[in-house]
């Protein structure tokens, strides 16, 4: 597919992936929409790229059906939308706390599977590709992430199904990336969070993959070589189990630097 032209809508476009993948279309000919709760940073430095902002929180779907109606004005439709946006808790579950498990759940959950339902319940002809960013915690799971992973987890099942039931006009495309060099591990649980040592990447690299998955209308996105290793070396040995210990390792440290017990 040729991205020259194409109607586009990122979210989570202000930093990490969703930052790197808004240069990466917009600079291959796409018209671009960066959606965000704070887009002042895109306007700032991305402005003379004619790149159009809105501002949104996704976990809203008041302002969700606000956006995808502003984002049919500036554009004309939409060709291909992006579900970026999300984060991660690191830590234990401790005490009962309704509202943070329901705000994660319905900004990295809720909200790409609402969007969908809106983007296709008037749109029975025209074609639209859906890449939704899950995560490689959508496959394998690492201890302190255990909401993060329950909802990687739930997306991941979502998609699966959804392929089996989807309109022929609509393509999705789910992204599994690795830990990527960007704020999304010091927001989880502060500026000493370990990052997962499976693999690491540049938000450049994962941006790069996403976009060659939208050219060619991948199946699925794996940016990382060594997770796709994984994948494959999974269905046949217990290779995580190494991995998870030397995670549990570094999360009891992470622990006891916060005054907490394992």
């Amino acid at each position: 597919m040729n991205l020259k032209g194409k109607r586009i809508v990122i979210t989570g476009a202000s930093s990490g992936i969703g930052w790197a993948l808004l240069k990466r279309l917009s600079a291959s000919g796409a018209s671009v929409v960066g959606v965000s709760r704070n887009p002042q940073r895109i306007i700032d430095e991305l402005g003379n790229r004619g790149i159009k902002t809105i501002t949104c929180d996704v976990s809203d779907p008041i302002q969700v059906d606000r956006m995808l109606e502003e984002a049919t004005e500036l554009m004309g439709g939409i060709d291909i939308f992006v579900a970026n946006a999300g984060f991660a808790y690191y830590g234990k579950i401790g005490n009962s706390n309704w509202e943070k498990i329901e705000q994660i759940y319905k900004t990295n959950v809720i909200s790409p599977i609402y969007t969908l339902q809106k983007l296709t319940e008037n749109n029975k002809t025209e074609p639209l590709i859906f890449m939704v960013t899950i995560s490689a915690l959508g496959k394998m799971v690492l201890p302190g992430f255990s909401l993060y992973n329950s909802t990687k987890f739930a997306l991941d099942g979502f998609v699966r199904t959804y392929r089996m039931e989807r309109p022929k006009n609509v393509k999705i495309i789910p992204v599994y990336p690795v830990a990527n060099f960007t704020p999304f591990f010091e927001k989880a649980g502060g500026p000493d969070t370990p990052m997962p040592l499976l693999a690491r990447q540049f938000p450049s690299m994962t941006a790069l993959c996403m976009k060659i998955g939208l050219q060619v209308e991948a199946r699925s996105v794996y940016p990382s070589i060594i997770f796709i290793i994984r994948c494959i070396l999974s269905r046949v040995t217990p290779v995580d189990v190494l991995v998870q210990i030397v995670e549990r390792i570094r999360f009891s440290g992470w622990l006891k630097r916060h005054g907490e017990r394992n």
